[in-house]
């Protein structure tokens, strides 16, 4: 709804590269022009390519995860974030700021969402509680500013409401001191299963397979050596019981045919243990077959 709030059908609008395929697909479903923007896993999406971005193309919205991003778990530094506030400030863009992984950060303190910065009512700041509570929840929401009432007649025109009994029962529940108690226990939680999920990987996985970590959120991204596929390792593993992401979920076209996205929210126990090794057997496997000759 905030991505229809800002645009009309064949308007362009800047993605990350890789994003969400939740993005890719309401892109497709309003018939946008998707202009993708490469995105470093550790750093966050290229500002000065943004930059050229917006020079080259009449651009109406972008749709960003500054925090913990989905796939790559990156944030942007907060430098970086005043950056882009600035720069959509100057072009006069929209943002869809999707920070469903804010709260699920590691150490002492919450990353500040772009939207902390937004003075002209720029940013749509969307977040939910599907992530931190409960998935069958399905309540979200958006600090909208000035596009709240284009936002409202949209949902009328569709969804008509979420249930109202389940927005009670959160808003009362959000009232008392338990949510910031689970969020801490949630937090630690999240953060010693990745550990031991990077642990593992580490131990398991051949050497020349890169694994990037981050500091929230619940997913890891993995890159394999050149050669390799990760659509392959997925169909390979599916058979095995095992559930990956590949790269290629997460975008348009073949880039990121090496990479694959974990979701480490699960208890580590040994049948994850175990998978983790299944995977290893499967990757070298692949690069055996790469460096086999046929006489």
């Amino acid at each position: 709804m905030s991505l229809q709030a800002l645009t009309e059908p064949e308007d362009y609008v800047a993605i990350e590269s890789p994003t969400f395929y939740g993005a890719l697909q309401a892109i497709e479903r309003f018939k946008l022009k998707a202009i993708a923007i490469a995105t470093d896993p550790q750093h966050g999406i290229d500002l000065d390519a943004l930059h050229q971005a917006l020079n080259d193309y009449p651009i109406k919205a972008c749709w960003l995860m500054t925090n913990f991003h989905n796939p790559l778990g990156c944030t942007l530094s907060w430098e970086n974030k005043q950056r882009l506030v600035a720069m959509l400030e100057k072009y006069g863009v929209g943002l869809v700021e999707d920070d469903v992984y804010g709260e699920l950060y590691s150490g002492l303190q919450r990353p500040l969402p772009a939207k902390a910065l937004d003075n002209k009512g720029l940013i749509l700041h969307c977040s939910s509680f599907s992530k931190n509570l409960m998935a069958w929840f399905r309540i979200g929401w958006v600090a909208a500013g000035h596009h709240a009432k284009s936002i409202q007649r949209l949902q009328l025109m569709g969804t008509l409401s979420a249930s109202a009994p389940m927005q009670l029962a959160i808003a009362e529940y959000l009232a008392t001191s338990s949510y910031d108690s689970h969020l801490r226990r949630l937090r630690k939680t999240l953060e010693q299963r990745k550990n031991a999920a990077i642990q593992s990987l580490q131990q398991h996985l051949p050497y020349d397979v890169t694994i990037f970590p981050s500091r929230g959120g619940y997913f890891l991204w993995l890159e394999l050596p050149p050669g390799l596929s990760s659509t392959a390792l997925y169909w390979q593993a599916l058979e095995k019981g095992i559930s990956i992401a590949p790269g290629k979920m997460f975008t348009t076209g073949d880039k990121y045919d090496r990479h694959f996205r974990l979701n480490v929210s699960y208890e580590w126990d040994e049948r994850c243990e175990q998978s983790v090794k299944t995977l290893a057997s499967l990757i070298q496997q692949q690069i055996k077959a790469r460096h086999s000759v046929k006489i």
